[in-house]
């Protein structure tokens, strides 16, 4: 008979007792492979339990693996594997996953790895970090998101817990389509695909364009995280510089004529990384040369409502007359980062396509969070927040340049934006290498993104991306002093 201490007065149901003792058991193999166990009759007789108790047991082991019964017979210790508690103490895997994984999978990594080393440090309380893009937590209107979640669960708790369209919530579209409007883009509902973020965006639009005998147009520098993304699909790049005003749009023109890449893919606004915003002119003459080569353009607006100087210039997409601009969004850059909701705008086949590509890659975005989205926004919380965070922005970012002009040294130039988070720093002439310049950033406590991130192929000059994203008027000031001290100790290097 085996021997079962079972305590009555823990929370643990004693079946889940029961489970755990013969499982401890089976593994020290005091009960090795074939052993015999009591019925459930003689054995809740022995445990002074009721019989329902035992076999309620018995049948979770046996689903478990751990025993096996036969009409007519006892019922016995399974032979099995012995289950890998801690898989950190394997000494290794039978199958040699470097030798599975593919090329794209690879590249990926290594970009992954490559910037996870290089914020290594940020987060921890002696660094100031000028490398996050994603809003101050200090400012996220929390209770007015709780509300609205605890309406829409309540009020539509049933309709909202299964799959939703891949289009996206309905009401979410009609009004991201109306607010869209007071940009000067005119549409319905139906030219509008909800994502997971302007990130999935990108995503479906290479998956939908790109293909490895196709290359695409992008900024130079251009945003981060879209060169794995066409690294891994195995699509070819076309880097144009980005001057003072914008694209160079010469440069590209003079690429056109030669090939016909699958799309153009810039960032108008408050460009990520360099800060510039380009002007009305300039849009529409990119706009010209897209349709005369008969070119989509992707025109990233992930910060369309962070304008805290000048005059406004409307999106590529307002003058789209031909249905060739590709409009995306979020929520991300003006609100929350990890509601990840964003959109695609564009010609209704195009969404059509990608909402079907949308479909077999995640069966459908956040419904809920979607809904509560929808709430927030009819209930006017989005627009008072936009001027909460514009009054905060607006002096940081009016802080930052004062400061820089202030500190910063003769040999440094940098950007000065109208709006959104992002700063474009060049020295001339300074440290020798970027292993240099992150030992020097580090023995100051401060951390920036350094330019190689943001180019397909080299970084032609000495320059680093700084963000204020994250940071309130106090650490901006004490974030650019240790940078200014940081950039003169490059001098002497």
């Amino acid at each position: 008979m085996i021997l079962l201490k079972l305590n009555p007065k823990t929370d643990i149901s004693l079946h889940k007792q029961i489970v755990q003792r013969i499982i401890e058991m089976i593994e020290k193999d005091v009960l090795p492979a074939g052993s015999k166990l009591p019925s459930t009759r003689q054995l809740s007789e022995k445990l002074g339990v009721d019989r329902s108790t035992v076999y309620k047991a018995y049948q979770e082991l046996n689903a478990l693996g751990y025993l096996e019964s036969k009409p007519g017979s006892y019922t016995t210790v399974r032979k099995r594997p012995k289950v890998a508690v801690d898989i950190n103490k394997q000494r290794s895997s039978l199958i040699d996953w470097e030798e599975e994984f593919n090329n794209p999978s690879n590249c990926v990594y290594e970009f992954f790895l490559s910037h996870e080393n290089e914020e290594n440090g940020a987060g921890s309380k002696d660094f100031l970090d000028f490398t996050c893009l994603s809003l101050d937590k200090r400012l996220f209107p929390i209770d007015d998101l709780r509300r609205c979640l605890n309406t829409v669960l309540v009020n539509q708790g049933k309709e909202i817990l299964g799959y939703g369209s891949p289009f996206g919530y309905q009401p979410l579209r009609e009004y991201i389509a109306n607010r869209l409007q007071t940009h000067g883009i005119s549409l319905q509902s139906d030219n509008i695909l909800i994502t997971n973020g302007c990130q999935q965006a990108l995503d479906l639009i290479i998956k939908l364009f790109g293909s490895p005998d196709k290359k695409v147009v992008v900024e130079a520098p251009t945003y981060f995280d879209i060169i794995p993304l066409l690294k891994y699909y195995k699509v070819g790049v076309i880097e144009i510089p980005m001057l003072s005003d914008g694209l160079d749009l010469a440069y590209l023109e003079k690429k056109l004529k030669k090939e016909k890449p699958a799309f153009i893919y810039t960032i108008p606004n408050f460009h990520n990384p360099t800060g510039i915003a380009t002007s009305q002119n300039h849009r529409e003459e990119l706009l010209s040369i897209a349709e005369k080569y008969k070119v989509p353009i992707i025109e990233d607006g992930f910060e369309e409502e962070m304008k805290y100087f000048g005059k406004v210039s409307l999106p590529i997409k307002s003058m789209d007359k031909n249905q060739i601009v590709f409009y995306l969004g979020t929520f991300s850059k003006s609100l929350f980062a990890g509601i990840r909701i964003g959109w695609i705008v564009a010609d209704k086949e195009c969404i059509k396509r990608l909402a079907a590509l949308k479909k077999f890659t995640d069966l459908g975005s956040n419904t809920i969070v979607q809904t509560a989205m929808y709430e927030f926004c009819r209930n006017g919380y989005y627009d008072l927040h936009l001027k909460r965070i514009h009054r905060a922005y607006r002096k940081r970012m009016q802080t930052v340049l004062r400061v820089m002009e202030e500190e910063l040294p003769e040999n440094v130039t940098w950007t000065k934006p109208d709006g959104g988070y992002t700063i474009w720093v060049t020295l001339k002439e300074s440290y020798r290498d970027l292993e240099t310049l992150k030992k020097v950033m580090r023995e100051n406590k401060v951390i920036v993104s350094p330019g190689r991130f943001f180019y397909y192929g080299p970084c032609p000059d000495k320059s680093f991306r700084i963000s204020i994203s994250y940071l309130n008027e106090e650490e901006i000031l004490i974030g650019i002093k240790r940078l200014a001290k940081a950039l003169r100790a490059l001098q002497k290097k």
